[in-house]
């Protein structure tokens, strides 16, 4: 990442002049999606759920990708049509870190059922190596049947 080109106020790059723009702006969504992931696992931790669940989700989905390109389009104003697929580059990447991030504080937060849910996979899994398929209760053959409907 060359830091003079990356914030050169109204530089207006190109391909040819700033060649590496598009690594250097999957770097910078893949630092907002590993802050934004701890922030919402910091959020779910401390129980402020503000903006948790799939509403938090799409904040960081939203921060992720428009941020970059306000910075791009008016801050550097850079030549976006000389690149190929400037504005979304790294988005998944970044994306998939934020989730991972999330889902290592939601797991943390959650031990006791992770070690339960564990355990059972655990049983059910020497239970049939055992060859004991008759004791294992993959469901309630007494439980009720819900209706039919369209819904």
């Amino acid at each position: 990442m060359t830091w003079r080109k990356f914030t050169a106020y109204k530089s207006s790059p190109s391909v040819d002049t700033y060649p590496t723009l598009p690594s250097d702006i999957t770097w910078m969504r893949l630092l907002l999606g590993l802050a934004y992931g701890i922030s919402l696992g910091y959020r779910e931790i401390t129980f402020d759920a503000t903006l948790g669940g799939s509403i938090g989700l799409i904040m960081g989905l939203n921060v992720i990708i428009f941020v970059p390109i306000v910075y791009l389009n008016y801050y550097l104003y850079a030549e976006t049509s000389t690149y190929k697929a400037l504005n979304f580059q790294g988005s998944p990447n970044a994306l998939a870190l934020m989730i991972l991030i999330w889902t290592i504080f939601i797991t943390m937060l959650h031990e006791n059922e992770e070690n339960a849910l564990t355990n059972a996979v655990i049983q059910t899994a020497v239970k049939f190596a055992n060859g004991e398929e008759d004791d294992v209760v993959i469901a309630d053959e007494n439980a009720p049947i819900a209706e039919e409907s369209e819904f």
